[in-house]
């Protein structure tokens, strides 16, 4: 399934001049965690193509434990952008106790650094040029591109509406790897699918009832 849906990406004309088509993955480099937010792994993809909301960067953040993931639209990949994610995911979650990221300056810097400080988050930092020590935040970014790419090849401009439905679906998927979804190891159930949720409520908007269509058809939940 995933050699198919990188071919499709590869050969869709619309999907390489939106930009979000993805680079080789880096196989991960396993770490070994033992609680949820033990360590978070962050990094950026981008830029990719303009939104009407002028934004052009996805700040990703996975949990390395349950691989639960947020995802925020950015305009930009500025210090005060990185931090504002930083914030949120603060207030949703409470501190992770570590983030991993690369070294570009959007990460190292005073701002972030006195920022996780003050929330007392350890930073650590991957050697240079070698992305595999964040490995699984890079493979999630692939990911995350592969299932946009599909709902927006005819509107590309569109993706960041689409970005909350996408990482639904991504959170409520059982992972390879630990055999559960990352719903359900940090909230200890499943989540409640469309097929529990009356039509009416999810075809109410114009984005969900493109995404519901795209559901129907295709005979998945997942993008």
């Amino acid at each position: 399934m995933s050699k198919d849906i990188d071919k499709w990406v590869s050969q869709c004309v619309k999907c390489q001049k939106s930009a979000l088509t993805i680079k080789q993955e880096t196989k991960p480099i396993p770490i070994e965690v033992s609680q949820p937010f033990e360590l978070v792994g962050m990094d950026l993809i981008g830029k990719v193509v303009k939104t009407e909301a002028g934004n052009e960067y996805i700040a990703v953040m996975i949990d390395y434990f349950t691989k639960w993931s947020e995802a925020y639209p950015l305009p930009s990949k500025t210090a005060a952008d990185v931090a504002q994610c930083i914030l949120k995911f603060f207030y949703r979650f409470g501190g992770p106790k570590r983030i991993l990221t690369d070294q570009g300056k959007e990460f190292v810097n005073e701002l972030n650094k006195e920022l996780c400080k003050m929330l007392n988050i350890e930073r650590s930092l991957c050697a240079p040029y070698h992305p595999q020590t964040n490995g699984l935040v890079e493979k999630h970014n692939g990911t995350i591109q592969r299932a946009l790419c599909k709902l927006v090849s005819e509107r590309p401009e569109t993706w960041d509406t689409y970005l909350d439905p996408v990482m639904f679906g991504i959170r409520t998927k059982k992972q390879s790897t630990t055999k559960f979804s990352p719903y359900f190891l940090l909230f200890g159930r499943e989540a409640r699918l469309p097929c529990e949720v009356p039509e009416n409520i999810l075809i109410s908007c114009d984005v969900c009832g493109r995404w519901f269509h795209h559901v129907c058809c295709r005979g998945s939940f997942y993008p």
